[in-house]
């Protein structure tokens, strides 16, 4: 006869299988390991208000998994007197896996909000888990990867889609105009007017007097109506057929006054005005488009582009969409390149309208990009870092530099106009500086490579992360592969680019979480400096060593990594380190009221918890990188 007690645990342990199960990473795991969770756990219940676990204890008692109820992680900056929302925790969702792997206290309470039941693993069957199931010693170990998903699904929700749409919405009129108003006289014949909008590829006529102002419009949809079924005489003017004093809005009117008068009069053509002239029209698909900005139409409206006004409001539409996207969640590697991308495009739009200025079509250049940009990894926060580089032969190369700097200058001029600052350093294609023959710059990495001073290294950091842009890039490929050569041959640089990569640490407290800025900047961080330039020069340093040509921080990981037999998990830590702390920046650069001088500036105090926890595992990772390099070069 079967044991009533052991039957009823028997169906406990069920019940608790059963709900383990419908959610991860419970559902991933391995059945004899699900059992022994099962079979561990207790049930514990927490009135609301009760404080499950405290940062007061040395190390939390249980693991816990919320079976029925809430709890909420209060934020850092909430305890401080801050205003960011708690975190919620719901069923099925656990809590202090990180406390219990590191084996210290949990950063921040974690109060039920309602009565709540959790399940509860003792702290001292949390190892004997870990070696039953990979499934959740990797959720546990990679548990930067997990909370980055759970950040990136907050700021989902603060960035609402609403959001994006509403600051696309407050563009001005008169930066939708993309195209110069198609007009006509009213006594113009109605045939004629058709062929034009056919020629033109238009869906309406713009019908004005003499002085520019508008006295109707007459659109594709009139055609049926006015045209076919009335059996129009072609001859007749457009004037009896047209809709007279058509309803305008000025240019500087928004798209949101568009959409209403649109809506509200039921019209899908708004002439647009400049002191009483028309310049164009806004069309209802016009407003549609405007609220799905897409990289293909950005493309698109770049390679359109016939004059750099045009490609100003290509690199507004970068910057919108690069907002939109990372509210949608979008990770920062994906974001950055498409950032990258686009410039690259604008870029070269830009290099090709001023070409046809300049008599430089016979010489062999390339346009060079630096910094972030040969990264691949630009921000919206960036100046310009650029350079030429042109073939020259045997020849003497200053007569072809004296041809190539006012056109480089130009090109210098119109990036600025586009929202890219000139370079306060001057690292641009039109210093003579940095205009230079292949044969120039060999020397000059030369002389960098060699050189023990400071300066020096500086700038072969600088410029090593070069790379093509635009033009022939044969010259630019022969430089990349006599600078790998020259510097993975030499030992001594090699040695100082890796001490330089030491010079800054991860600005991790002793007795508080961070170490933060004083003066002007009091209590920030600064994630370019003291964060993401520690992936960055550390990835630079190892794929020196290991001949990696890639110029882009995780390629260079991920490659080096590789050829260095570092374990794929430890890798790819990294570079979620780096990437989160792009994230940080990126949203830091896109918020309204940033300072230029505070784009790059993170508070610790101000972000909630799941982010606080990312970013001080982020800086643990760049220790880690950093102390791996210091241990090769014995620094």
């Amino acid at each position: 006869m079967t044991d009533p007690a052991a039957r009823s645990t028997a169906v406990i342990a069920d019940a608790v299988t059963k709900f383990l199960r419908r959610y991860l990473p419970f559902a991933q795991m391995e059945e004899a390991a699900l059992q022994y969770l099962a079979a561990n756990l207790d049930l514990g219940y927490y009135p609301k208000g009760t404080v499950i676990i405290d940062p007061a204890q040395a190390e939390p008692r249980v693991l816990c998994i919320i079976q029925r109820g809430t709890v909420q992680v209060v934020p850092f900056n909430a305890m401080h007197g801050g205003d960011t929302q708690p975190v919620s925790l719901g069923a099925g969702e656990c809590f202090s896996v990180s406390a219990l792997l590191e084996k210290r206290a949990v950063m921040a309470p974690y109060t039920a909000t309602a009565d709540t039941f959790c399940y509860e693993l003792p702290a001292g069957r949390f190892p004997e888990l870990l070696n039953r199931s990979p499934v959740f010693r990797e959720f546990a170990t990679r548990y930067l990867t997990s909370m980055l998903q759970e950040s990136r699904r907050q700021m989902q929700l603060d960035h609402a889609s609403a959001a994006g749409e509403q600051q696309a919405m407050s563009r001005s009129l008169r930066s939708l105009v993309a195209r110069g108003a198609v007009t006509c006289l009213p006594q113009t014949p109605v045939g004629e007017v058709l062929r034009r909008m056919r020629d033109s590829k238009i869906g309406s006529m713009l019908v004005v007097n003499d002085g520019g102002q508008a006295a109707g419009i007459f659109t594709r949809h009139d055609v049926l109506d006015r045209v076919a079924l009335e059996q129009c005489n072609l001859a007749r003017p457009i004037s009896d057929i047209m809709t007279p004093d058509p309803l305008t809005l000025p240019a500087e009117a928004s798209a949101y006054d568009a959409a209403l008068l649109i809506a509200h009069r039921g019209i899908r053509h708004i002439p647009v005005c400049d002191e009483g002239r028309v310049i164009g029209v806004v069309t209802e698909r016009d407003l549609f488009a405007l609220q799905r900005v897409s990289v293909r139409a950005i493309n698109q409206t770049i390679a359109d582009a016939a004059s750099i006004g045009g490609l100003q409001f290509a690199a507004s539409d970068i910057r919108r969409l690069a907002r939109s996207l990372l509210g949608q969640g979008v990770a920062a590697e994906q974001l950055t390149l498409i950032i990258s991308t686009l410039n690259d495009a604008l870029v070269r739009r830009v290099l090709e309208i001023e070409q046809a200025e300049f008599a430089v079509a016979d010489i062999r250049w390339c346009w060079l990009a630096f910094g972030s940009e040969g990264r691949y990894e630009q921000s919206i926060s960036t100046d310009q870092d650029n350079g030429l580089i042109f073939d020259a032969g045997d020849a003497d190369p200053r007569p072809l530099r004296e041809r190539l700097l006012p056109f480089a200058q130009a090109v210098n001029r119109d990036l600025d106009a586009c929202g890219f600052p000139l370079c306060k350093g001057n690292i641009m294609a039109g210093n003579p500086q940095w205009c230079l023959s292949l044969g120039e710059w060999r020397e000059q990495f030369d002389s960098w490579i060699t050189d023990t001073d400071p300066q020096a290294l500086l700038n072969a950091v600088i410029f090593f992360d070069f790379r093509p842009l635009h033009g022939d890039e044969a010259p630019a490929r022969m430089l990349r592969s006599h600078l790998s050569g020259l510097a993975q041959g030499n030992s001594r640089f090699q040695h100082q680019l890796a001490q330089y990569a030491l010079e800054t640490r991860p600005p991790l407290g002793r007795i508080s979480d961070f170490v933060t800025d004083d003066g002007e900047f009091n209590g920030t961080i600064d994630l370019k400096k003291s964060g993401a330039r520690l992936f960055i020069d550390g990835a630079r340093v190892l794929a020196l060593a290991t001949g990696v040509l890639h110029t882009n921080t995780a390629q260079r990981l991920r490659q080096a990594g590789l050829r260095l037999h570092m374990p794929p998990e430890e890798i790819a830590s990294i570079s979620d380190g780096f990437f989160f702390l792009q994230a940080l920046r990126l949203r830091g650069q896109m918020a309204a009221d940033s300072a230029m001088g505070a784009a790059n500036r993170i508070n610790p105090a101000d972000l909630n918890e799941v982010d606080r926890r990312i970013l001080k595992e982020s800086f643990r990772q760049a220790r880690k990188l950093q102390s791996r390099i210091a241990l090769d070069y014995q620094l």
